[in-house]
């Protein structure tokens, strides 16, 4: 075997790439993975809905893709830990939406998705690009390459044909997206894959529609098959978030047990699977199993080049919808669609809904009466708070809560009055009507219309009123955070509600 052989069978061995410093010219796919936000200057994106990582710049400054900015409206809630495996073995509870008879507004009108997420082991991303150890915490979260999982749940109702948001008009699905950041050995976002992507449905069989690479990803790696996941509205979820050893059959695992219908679904981000990480200065693929990054959720442990403080978080990606068949005919609007449920526009250019006059800023949001759609409920366990469980080590049983919660949200960078001093950088945005916030329900109150919520549930739009905790409505997102990126706003950490004792 030739020296440069076994260089390379080491560095695949160690979990890194190892790049010629000449290169052959790269060919691309005409449509594919290479850039999330759709800027690439050598590919299409295949999904130009897609949700992205919104990302800072090298400064703490908002993130630019070949000079757009990239901003995305992802109203977060963190989750805390120090408990061993709470970074790379997580498992939620949840009920999702239930649609209303029209008018009521839909949820694809307030939210293109809604996603779980977990910081990931990718060497060959971020802004300092370097070896990751998997599961440890002994990676420094500015030294290690990183990237960001988020499993995102698609509403139904938006018509695939003409946007891929939805697999069908009536049920949800849910997929395993992991984006990375190529920064090229000059210091600067490669301008031909500045955010790259892999996706892949939850399927019933575990094996992916099409390739998921970047490089490889085609019109089937975007398509449902007959072995998606298909979920009903209303349907109660388990969805477990886990690593599997392995450098080629192993990776990051993301499985939902539908405990409504009983269906099962998983996907792990493998190399067999043909998931993939990217050479930033060529935009290369190179199959690649990702693994979580940390081993605990503890503070700090997140991913270094995120506009979020976001390690083990849920969020809802809103701010791409404007209602009517030409919308506001704003810049920003296209494209737009007649129906089949609601004519509207999926304000896609420039990164989303900027002037703020969408759906999503508009009070329709879920509030427990019939003119809109159910919320997500995220229930609890039994003294659990909100949020995911991470196991026991004594037993293996889900049943470690996360004691620490911080609510954040980007969208301050996307206000063209939000300066990096922090002035200007105000929730709800000047010109949006309204802004949703995160409550709790306690005390076994029910204010989420027709589906039932537990002792204390997590949720996710306009509630107020007795046995409501809505942490101030708009007031839980804080101050601009400068320490982080001068676009987030957070209101800290706090305690989980809801667990007797912490």
């Amino acid at each position: 075997m030739s020296r440069v052989c076994r260089m390379f069978l080491v560095g695949a061995a160690l979990g890194f790439s190892m790049f010629s410093p000449i290169s052959p010219a790269q060919s691309f796919n005409p449509v594919g993975g290479l850039d999330c936000n759709g800027h690439s200057t050598v590919q299409k994106p295949l999904r130009p809905q897609d949700s992205c990582t919104d990302f800072h710049d090298e400064y703490g400054g908002r993130g630019y893709d070949n000079g757009y900015y990239i901003g995305h409206d992802e109203p977060s809630m963190g989750f805390i830990s120090t408990v061993t495996h709470s970074g790379n073995n997580v498992q939620w509870e949840f009920t999702l939406p239930r649609e209303r008879s029209l008018p009521a507004t839909q949820s694809f009108e307030n939210f293109i998705a809604f996603w779980f997420s977990m910081a990931l082991c990718d060497p060959n991303s971020g802004f300092v690009r370097g070896p990751c150890i998997p599961d440890s915490d002994k990676n420094n979260p500015n030294l290690a390459g990183s990237a960001f999982l988020e499993m995102q749940f698609y509403p139904p109702g938006n018509p695939p044909f003409i946007t891929q948001i939805s697999c069908d008009l009536t049920h949800w699905c849910a997929s395993l997206h992991i984006n990375s950041l190529e920064n090229m050995d000059n210091g600067k976002l490669n301008p031909k894959c500045t955010e790259t992507t892999n996706f892949a449905f939850i399927q019933r069989n575990g094996i992916p529609t099409g390739p998921p690479g970047p490089n490889t990803m085609n019109a089937a790696s975007a398509t449902p098959n007959s072995e998606t996941l298909l979920m009903n509205q209303g349907d109660r979820l388990r969805v477990t978030i886990q690593d599997v050893p392995g450098s080629f059959l192993g990776g990051v695992m993301t499985r939902i047990d539908d405990l409504t219908t009983g269906q099962s679904g998983f996907m792990i981000a493998s190399a067999h699977n043909g998931y993939q990480t990217t050479n930033p200065n060529t935009c290369a693929g190179t199959n690649f199993s990702f693994h979580p990054e940390y081993d605990t959720a503890k503070f700090g442990n997140f991913t270094s080049w995120a506009a979020l403080q976001a390690n083990v978080n849920f969020a809802m990606e809103i701010g791409h919808f404007t209602p009517g068949l030409h919308g506001d005919k704003d810049p920003d609007d296209p494209p737009c669609f007649p129906g089949p449920t609601v004519a509207g526009c999926l304000n896609l250019a420039k990164g989303g809904d900027l002037d703020f006059d969408g759906s999503s800023y508009l009070p329709d949001w879920p509030d427990g009466t019939s003119n809109n759609a159910t919320s997500v409920a995220i229930q609890s366990v039994n003294g659990g708070g909100i949020g995911p469980l991470s196991p026991s080590d004594n037993t293996g049983n889900y049943n470690q809560p996360f004691p620490i919660i911080q609510i954040e949200t980007d969208i301050a960078a996307s206000e063209k009055q939000c300066k990096p001093n922090g002035v200007g950088c105000v929730v709800p945005p000047v010109h949006a009507n309204f802004y949703p916030f995160y409550a709790v329900a306690t005390n076994g109150s029910n204010p989420n219309g027709s589906d039932s919520v537990a002792g204390c549930t997590l949720l996710f739009g306009n509630f107020s009123g007795s046995d409501i905790n809505n942490f101030g409505q708009d007031a839980q997102y804080g101050a601009s955070n400068l320490s982080w990126f001068f676009g987030q706003n957070t209101g800290g950490p706090q305690s989980n509600p809801c667990i007797p004792t912490i």
